[in-house]
């Protein structure tokens, strides 16, 4: 096959200008293709077209809204290379893990890079993926949400939509001030989550930044992908870099040799 024509394509959503990747999700895979040096490009999505992009690449939701209707997300993994189960060329993957697994089954390690996934440790790293969405998510989101870097041409609309699924009337209802009470409590609260249910388990940490010391896998790209989306959304991402004696800038800082953005 032409090399060009073998390169994978990611379909991310597309922040205001100037474009970023900053969504948890697609920053997990971006990370995968980038520790396995998977050549790839990125297209971009504006968030109102999500779901259509979606729809017109015939990729089913892997999730549900909490009102049981299909949450149709990014990221999209399009590999030319390989041959669907319906026999068309190319496949398509539209979860951040099954985009981990498929890469880790395509690409053996080089160079010295260790695999995404230690031997016999998949199911073990879903476990660990469901729990730190959960942590983030219940914890996070809600002082980060409010401030998405939504572009100005299209976030009334996204707001709009975003405000009807949680059930709440406006968009203005997510925010918790800056510097008010509540916001404190609010991280105080994140903090204390963050140190007993993730915090807690990088064990090695005089070895290195990494969940295992001084080789990573893909359960540091798991939370990197949520460090991505802090430090885009969270006003106060440099307080939390300092955490639990620096553990999440140390950890930021030494995923930075896979953020390229191809």
């Amino acid at each position: 096959m032409d090399a060009q024509k073998s390169i994978m394509t990611l379909y991310d959503i597309a922040s205001g200008p100037p474009i970023r990747p900053y969504a948890p999700n697609p920053w997990k895979a971006r990370y995968a293709l980038n520790f396995t040096n998977t050549p790839y490009c990125t297209t971009w999505v504006p968030l109102p077209d999500v779901a259509a992009t979606r729809k017109k690449l015939g990729v089913s939701a892997c999730r549900k809204h909490a009102d049981g209707t299909d949450f149709l997300t990014l990221p999209i993994l399009y590999d030319p290379t390989t041959t669907s189960t319906t026999q068309q060329e190319g496949t398509f993957v539209g979860d951040s893990f099954d985009i981990a697994i498929h890469l880790h089954n395509k690409h053996s390690p080089d160079g010295g890079r260790p695999p995404l996934f230690p031997p016999n440790s998949i199911a073990l790293h879903r476990t660990f993926n469901a729990h730190v969405d959960t942590l983030f998510t219940f914890n996070g989101v809600q002082l980060a949400g409010y401030y998405l870097p939504l572009d100005p041409a299209t976030a009334e609309t996204t707001r709009a939509d975003m405000a009807r699924r949680l059930g709440i009337s406006r968009w203005e209802d997510l925010e918790i001030p800056q510097g008010s009470e509540e916001r404190k409590k609010k991280l105080a609260a994140f903090e204390a989550a963050l140190g007993s249910g993730l915090a807690a388990w990088f064990v090695r940490r005089d070895e290195g930044p990494f969940l295992e010391g001084r080789t990573p896998m893909y359960a540091d790209l798991i939370v990197g992908g949520w460090l991505q989306w802090m430090r885009n959304c969270l006003p106060e991402w440099e307080e939390l870099r300092g955490w639990h004696g620096g553990l999440w800038g140390r950890l930021y800082d030494a995923l930075e040799e896979w953020t390229e953005v191809s």
